[in-house]
């Protein structure tokens, strides 16, 4: 009994004693922002203020100095994000997860066999390349300082960070340009389609735009062969490295006369993964040439979207058609060569070797074409015998996007942002607002100018009858600047007028957001921040406004059993809104994805019916909107029966259905099926995705969510019976009052660090869940009043 006593006694010590040691090893990765250091590399002293929420606000006598301490100060706070964002740009995941990431890795090193990086950089004007150097700069000062401890990911993953360079940030930009990218995912899926139905039916499942939806520049206001379905596993490489990475978003601006102060008014809020960290980090710059604050991405130094002291501007994913496909023919001889206008044309190839963490380097060639990389080398599935698929991606004409981003940090009025937009050549839109009141909207990516075919679906290489033509001028992009309205919305709906006469996408979102914001808009004669604080988190569903009252007509309420007669009951007094806490939101929520299932999949077959759904959320539901606005269509027949079925029946069909799923998985008790049992929110660290013992230690959640797919406050789910928040929603929320400073505000959902033992690793999430806000700041006696953290930077001797 003594011994056992004993020996509990021991293993009770050795275990404090290793709790003791690994507690203060984590609290040791904690960086000091209370010191004051020198370090090579800046010409005079830096102040660095840290507010309650850590958020760094920086002052420096000049714009190197300034991009120097923001390299140190993210470096402090999210160096290993940093670094597997430079990792998954450059191909070199593999390298530090495994052979799991290999295809990933390919991926990415044929998008930079496209734009080599080198080649990039020396193309980028020199007051970008000064920032990028000195930012670089401040990372590695970091790296190098004395006492500087690593976060514990790299412990866990056994390397060190190599030092950061200038082409890395440039690295980061290619993975976040990608990341938007949705011709990738839909135009190989449309051809695949194409191949299992016919073009007529595969044509109905993408169509343009839902009829008679809103775009966002008012008509008289303008400014101006078959493809194997093998190819699916390639678009699906850019999901597995991403997740669901959204890439959706809102921004509207008011005019002074629709604003209650007489300033105009901004609000933006991007969606994206949401996951912890944050893929947004926040800071703030002072110098004599800027005053600007807003969202980052960790790893590059400029403001994405934010504000200054005269303008505030925000992006959404403009969902444009940035890629076309080329089917190559090959040389019968030579697999390197392909057929253009009548001769064979070598390929140029590009040797890489992919460094593999616990198994042999790949060796890996990449193809180039004149119509840009053969993407069938990135997949393991062979192509058709003889053809392979080439991908022309816009972005890598364009090496000027990080000027239009230095040229915006500095701009002063919203012509000075419109020049910038010429430079920031991207997948997204800019809207934004000036302090003088003046408010506008522009398209910025590159549009491709397409004569004779849309880039819809993938096109003959060889006969030289469908290359682009350079590329639309600046000044017929679509833009809008204070309309008669009074304001501007953008929630990635149609952005160009009937006429429009060049191809823009075929992509665009839902118009649900886009309606529900006009209407909360064009409901108040005057707007306030307040205001604008409300409408991001309305949780109102446009889409079960108009659709409940066809299940309602529909679904007869003889032979219904008493759960389907209380599911029903639900919807009848339901106003719409997608709380946890309702039952109406889950059956109406789980009754869409049987309607989409219902409609599609006996036809499509399940792999492509899962591609469909998954691949962009928007498409589906355009369709499902315009087949029910038409009230028929060849996809509501389900081909396994001699009769014709009409929409109503598949309505039905679909309602039951989902009240069978509900009873299953929530029981009878039709009051209990809460939308926040179903619908829950997780924020997830790369290491809690993988393991739910280190999950319970790094991510935050679950917790009931509110929103759905369609909601201004989104927060988006697969269309796949699983209900858990997948892909997304609000990634920050920024509110400008120019008039008001002080009504200016800001949220993250989690935090500025990535270090878990940082009380800044979680301190903005609960404030973000329940539509709250942080103070959105550019003067310096806000600064000083909130000011919790100083740090001095001077220069070495």
């Amino acid at each position: 009994m003594r011994i056992l006593k004993w020996g509990i006694i021991v293993t009770g010590v050795v275990f404090l004693t290793v709790f003791i040691a690994g507690y203060l090893y984590l609290q040791s990765t904690l960086p000091d922002y209370n010191r004051s250091i020198t370090l090579p590399g800046v010409a005079q002293e830096v102040e660095i203020i840290r507010d309650s929420f850590g958020m760094a606000h920086i002052r420096a006598a000049s714009d190197t100095d300034a991009y120097f301490a923001m390299g140190y100060c993210q470096a402090q706070d999210r160096l290993f994000q940093m670094d597997l964002l430079r990792r998954a740009g450059q191909g070199q995941l593999a390298e530090i997860l495994g052979p799991s990431l290999i295809k990933v890795d390919k991926l990415y090193r044929a998008l930079t066999a496209l734009i080599p990086l080198e080649k990039w950089y020396s193309e980028i004007t020199p007051e970008v390349r000064t920032v990028l150097e000195a930012y670089a700069g401040g990372v590695n000062a970091f790296l190098q300082s004395s006492g500087t401890s690593l976060p514990i990911e790299f412990t866990v993953l056994g390397y060190r960070p190599e030092p950061w360079r200038p082409l890395d940030t440039l690295a980061v930009m290619i993975y976040m340009g990608w990341s938007q990218n949705y011709a990738f995912k839909t135009e190989l899926l449309h051809a695949a389609v194409a191949e299992k139905v016919g073009k007529q039916m595969a044509d109905e499942l993408f169509l343009d735009y839902p009829t008679g939806a809103p775009a966002i520049i008012p008509d008289g206001e303008n400014p101006m062969g078959a493809v194997a379905p093998e190819y699916l596993q390639a678009m699906q490489l850019a999901g597995d490295l991403l997740g669901v990475a959204g890439g959706a978003s809102n921004g509207w601006v008011v005019a002074p006369r629709k604003s209650a102060n007489g300033g105009a008014l901004f609000a933006n809020d991007p969606h994206l993964n949401l996951a912890i960290p944050s893929i947004w980090y926040e800071g703030h710059m002072t110098t004599p040439s800027m005053n600007v604050s807003g969202a980052m991405v960790a790893g590059i130094p400029f403001i994405i979207a934010g504000a200054n002291d005269h303008v505030a501007w925000g992006v959404t994913n403009s969902h444009y058609d940035d890629a076309d496909f080329y089917i190559e023919k090959l040389d019968p001889d030579n697999p390197r060569a392909c057929l253009y206008k009548g001769r064979w044309e070598p390929m140029r190839i590009v040797k890489e070797k992919i460094r593999v963490k616990g198994a042999a380097t790949v060796d890996f060639d990449i193809r180039l074409t004149r119509h840009g990389v053969i993407i069938d080398d990135i997949s393991r599935y062979a192509p058709k015998p003889g053809y392979a698929v080439a991908m022309r991606w816009s972005q890598v004409d364009f090496p000027t996007v990080m000027k239009g981003f230095w040229l915006v940090n500095r701009a002063t009025t919203i012509e000075e942002v419109e020049t910038a937009a010429g430079y920031a050549k991207s997948g997204q839109n800019w809207i934004y607002a000036d302090d003088r009141g003046n408010i506008g909207f522009y398209f910025l990516g590159g549009i491709p100018r397409r004569v004779g075919f849309s880039g819809e679906l993938p096109v003959p290489g060889w006969e030289g009858a469908f290359e682009w033509q350079g590329y639309v001028p600046d000044r017929e992009q679509p833009h809008l600047k204070n309309p008669a309205q009074g304001y501007i919305v953008n929630a990635n709906n149609k952005v160009e007028p009937k006429g429009y006469p060049h191809v823009i996408t075929k992509y665009y979102a839902t118009p649900d957001r886009y309606i529900r914001i006009a209407e909360m808009i064009e409901e108040k004669e005057t707007l306030k921040s307040r205001d604008f604080e409300t409408m991001q988190a309305d949780l109102l569903m446009v889409m079960a406004r108009e659709w409940v009252p066809l299940i309602r007509r529909s679904v007869a309420r003889e032979g219904l059993s008493a759960t389907e007669k209380a599911a029903l009951a639900t919807l009848a007094d339901w106003d719409f809104t997608a709380r946890h806490e309702l039952a109406a939101p889950a059956v109406f929520n789980v009754f869409t994805t049987f309607l989409a299932e219902n409609t599609f999949k006996k036809r499509l077959g399940d792999t492509l019916y899962d591609h469909y759904v998954t691949s962009d959320k928007n498409i589906p539901f355009n369709v499902l909107r315009e087949i029910i606005a038409r009230g028929d269509s060849p996809w509501l027949d389900d081909p396994d029966t001699p009769e014709k079925e009409a929409l109503g029946q598949v309505v039905t069909a679909s309602f039951k259905d989902a009240v069978a799923y509900l009873t299953k998985v929530l029981g009878s008790d039709v009051s209990a099926w809460q939308w926040g049992r179903l619908h829950t929110l997780t924020l997830e660290h790369l290491f809690g995705r993988k393991s739910p013992l280190l999950g319970k230690f790094f991510n935050l959640g679950p917790f009931p969510a509110d929103g759905s797919l369609f909601t201004v406050n989104p927060t988006y789910f697969k269309v796949s019976h699983t209900y858990a928040v997948k892909g997304g929603g609000a990634s920050f929320r920024h509110i400008i009052d120019f008039k008001n400073m002080a009504n200016s505000k800001r949220i993250l959902p989690g935090g500025i660090s990535g270090n878990v033992m940082s009380p800044h690793y979680d301190d903005q999430f609960a404030l973000w869940r329940n539509g709250d806000y942080r103070p959105f700041v550019l003067d310096r006696e806000a600064v000083i009043a909130d000011a919790r953290y100083r740090m001095v930077i001077s220069p070495a001797p």
